[in-house]
């Protein structure tokens, strides 16, 4: 029962969110100068009356509220308008984009996780040795490495040594593949761009378990599992590991947030057709009507990371239970 309320509640803060943030980025881009057929308006050929009708035809000279206002009216219904920039309906592109996005941050998200967690309790254990300080050196410098960095750097290393293909999701000679043969040359695209999104992820991890695991290391239960001469791959799993995994859980959505800004970037750089490309397309174009269905894919995103945050909190977490019903 008090799961079903956690999700009612978070579900009508993703319809509140959606409107805040769909509405702001709306009337935002309305301040920039021109739409899409500003460019035509240039062209010798083309007569102002055409563009003028053009305007007309997809509702771009109606005043700003009206338009979104009739933006709103189609979204009721799953309409979120038409892309004049890639020349078919919205929801068909940002859907594309959001499952090749997925494809890029779902494995880098899930990497950063895993390895960040047991980077951190391997750091904690090894605080004062040599290698907790060379952790916390490579720490440092992912995490002030920017995404172009990392991307550009990538680019080098790719065309000087050929090991690496320079960008896309697939070789262009890979004809009428099987189906494993399709998967390794997926892997191999996907390679560079989940390394360069993934390292920022396994320091922040990182950060967080160790300071979580070094705290976790001088609890009582820890010390008194020692004394009953458990092993010590059991106590720092069970008993150091995943008790202290809850401050990794509850920055889920923040975390999915870095992921989708660094792929913003890094889909450009390695041209891959995610969500971060047809954002940059759709801004660069006045592609007003993508735009909005980008960014309302984007914070929906964030919030369904918080929403399985939450829930992972509530059920690994027995005291998150009793704390107050404010808390979700």
């Amino acid at each position: 029962m008090k799961i079903l309320t956690i999700l009612t509640k978070r579900t009508l803060r993703l319809g509140l969110l959606a409107f805040a943030v769909t509405s702001a980025t709306f009337f935002l881009v309305s301040l920039i100068p021109g739409d899409f057929f500003t460019a035509l308006e240039a062209n010798p050929n083309i007569r102002p009356e055409t563009v003028a009708r053009l305007r007309e035809q997809y509702g771009l000279g109606d005043p700003v509220y009206l338009q979104y206002f009739h933006w709103l009216q189609r979204s009721i219904h799953l309409d979120f308008g038409y892309s004049l920039f890639y020349g078919r309906a919205v929801s068909s592109v940002v859907a594309n984009a959001l499952f090749n996005t997925l494809w890029m941050g779902f494995p880098a998200l899930t990497l950063g996780l895993f390895a960040g967690a047991i980077l951190g309790t391997f750091h904690a254990v090894q605080q004062h040795r040599p290698a907790g300080y060379l952790l916390d050196f490579l720490s440092a410098v992912a995490l002030s490495l920017p995404s172009v960095i990392l991307g550009l750097a990538s680019l080098m290393l790719a065309s000087g040594t050929q090991w690496f293909p320079v960008g896309g999701m697939s070789s262009v000679s890979l004809e009428s593949p099987n189906p494993l043969a399709w998967i390794l040359d997926r892997m191999h695209h996907l390679a560079l761009p989940v390394a360069c999104i993934g390292l920022p992820v396994t320091a922040i991890v990182e950060k967080i378990q160790y300071s979580s695991a070094k705290d976790t290391l001088e609890q009582l239960h820890v010390r008194s599992a020692r004394a009953r001469g458990l092993s010590r791959r059991r106590i720092l799993f069970m008993h150091v590991l995943l008790p202290s995994l809850n401050p990794v859980v509850s920055v889920l959505g923040p975390l999915l947030g870095a992921v989708l800004s660094g792929s913003l970037v890094l889909e450009t750089i390695f041209s891959w057709p995610g969500l971060g490309k047809a954002t940059y397309d759709a801004l660069f174009n006045t592609d007003i009507y993508l735009l909005l269905g980008c960014v309302a894919c984007g914070g929906l995103l964030l919030a369904v990371g918080n929403l399985v945050a939450d829930l992972l909190l509530f059920l690994l977490d027995p005291r998150t239970r009793y704390f107050s019903k404010e808390t979700f």
